[in-house]
């Protein structure tokens, strides 16, 4: 036993000294470390705690402080209970494509140079802890970055995105939800019938199967992913506890006819209730499949993310095949083959939100009648700036007053305008100066109150969809 315990004490011994000098071959994007977020400094600094491994303390402290600023620069800052995730201030395909300046300005000091420009961003340290294992220091610190100034830097150098001219810079993330796509649905058998406005039976994916065993992979998978994304810095909202969510409004096609003054039921697919009810920017739309290879498995898989306030439009696309297995679990096979693309994936979703909180979200706006309205959208007309103005005229006015274009278009009957290319804020500045984000809804309730307050006309909106929403007169 005690001989044992000897070769295991140098095993581990062999594998630290390996693990360092392996490190110190590592570019300094892939260095390994342990970083912990501790919290927000003073003037615009974020606190952690690093943990490293060097020859001795003092240059394993001087690792710490370059490691902290590295973890920001690349890695982000995970969410915790009390904070939200922080994106990596750099992407990686931007830091590769410009190694040789990240690798002088995260350069350690030496006796003969006073190292990169990392050190200008480092407020201050706390007490180092070092534990000598063999041959090297294991050394924990707490550092503080000035993260703002260090932000401002990249952005400068043209290294980072410039997201705070914009309002949407407080979200600097959209949220996103994983769902199963229609061809895994289909190999799997998880799908249903359902009749479209026209009678016609439609064969469609059913989501609702969280509950059924054969579906356990697929649970799997989504929760990893769903953690992979929150890494990144992006917020995921659970499809299953949506779905759960939504089994509460059963009822709501039945209702509406009712509720709204219509005639007859809506008929929507699952997938048209799940964009209307999921509060998401992106779909991440996945397809996977296990495979055997030898004594071992593999994961194959299929992904795409696409805006839901666009018509399903693609803005992201990553495939591939995992390494075999013999022993891990298929969400690992999934982690492990879908890893090598993320940086580029979460770049293309990330650039796509950052240009709709410059450029606006695109929506539709429908103005219906119901049958008993009193109003017509083309004769009826209302004193509007000084003058007799037709009905569809102010609403249109009031649009082009409220997108980020101005300059949406129309067609119009005399009981229904539609309004294409709505370009809508991503943000608003809300009550205390507050930035909160836009939704289809929120936004079309403004014109609901500019319609009430100025021309006594009642209405009632109805979401159709993130990008569809209806004001019914």
């Amino acid at each position: 036993m005690k001989r044992l315990i000897q070769a295991l004490v140098l095993l581990l011994l062999a594998n630290t000294v390996f693990a360092q000098k392996h490190n110190e071959k590592r570019s300094v994007l892939d260095q390994v470390y342990e970083v912990q977020y501790i919290g927000v400094g003073q003037d615009g600094t974020k606190v952690f705690t690093v943990t490293t491994t060097a020859k001795d303390a003092n240059e394993g402290v001087a690792m710490a402080k370059r490691d902290a600023v590295a973890a920001c620069l690349f890695r982000g800052i995970a969410a915790s209970e009390n904070t939200k995730a922080t994106p990596a201030i750099v992407s990686y395909s931007k830091a590769e494509d410009n190694i040789q300046f990240f690798e002088n300005f995260l350069a350690l000091p030496t006796n003969k140079t006073p190292g990169g420009q990392y050190h200008r961003f480092i407020n201050k340290t706390g007490q180092p802890q070092a534990v000598k294992n063999g041959k090297v220091y294991t050394v924990s610190v707490d550092v503080q970055v000035k993260y703002d100034e260090l932000v401002t830097y990249m952005q400068e150098k043209g290294y980072a995105e410039n997201i705070k001219e914009t309002a949407a810079g407080k979200y600097a993330k959209p949220i996103l939800m994983v769902v199963p796509s229609d061809v895994y649905c289909n190999d799997m058998g998880f799908v249903q019938k359902w009749k479209d406005e026209t009678g016609k039976t439609q064969s469609i994916p059913d989501y609702d199967i969280f509950g059924r065993e054969d579906s356990r992979d697929l649970r799997l998978v989504i929760a990893s992913l769903n953690e992979i994304f929150k890494n990144k810095g992006f917020e995921t909202q659970s499809l299953e506890f949506l779905l759960k969510s939504m089994k509460q409004e059963e009822q709501e096609n039945a209702l509406v006819g009712d509720d709204y003054g219509l005639d007859g039921a809506i008929a929507e697919s699952p997938i048209d209730r799940i964009k209307r009810t999921a509060n998401v920017d992106f779909l991440v739309d996945l397809d996977f499949e296990v495979m055997e290879k030898g004594m071992g498995r593999y994961v194959t898989f299929n992904m795409r993310a696409v805006d839901v306030s666009a018509n399903a439009r693609e803005i992201a696309h990553a495939h591939g095949d995992g390494k075999p297995s013999n022993s891990a679990t298929v969400n690992t096979l999934l982690e492990e083959a879908v890893l090598n693309h993320m940086d580029s994936f979460c770049k293309k979703i990330q650039d796509e939100f950052i240009n709709m909180s410059k450029n606006g979200r695109q929506i539709t706006v429908k103005v219906k009648r119901t049958e008993n309205s009193e109003y017509n959208l083309i004769k009826d007309t209302f004193s509007f700036e000084g003058e007799e103005t037709p009905l569809n005229d102010i609403i249109y006015f009031w649009l082009q007053d409220n997108t980020v274009d101005n300059n949406p278009t129309r067609t119009i009957t005399p009981n229904l305008l539609t309004f294409n290319q709505v370009m809508i804020p991503l943000t608003k500045v809300g009550r205390r100066n507050a930035i909160q984000r836009v939704d289809t809804q929120s936004y079309l309730q403004g014109l609901q109150s500019f319609l009430r307050n100025n021309f006594n006309i009642e209405s009632t909106i109805y979401m159709r969809g993130p990008s569809e929403v209806w004001l019914i007169l």
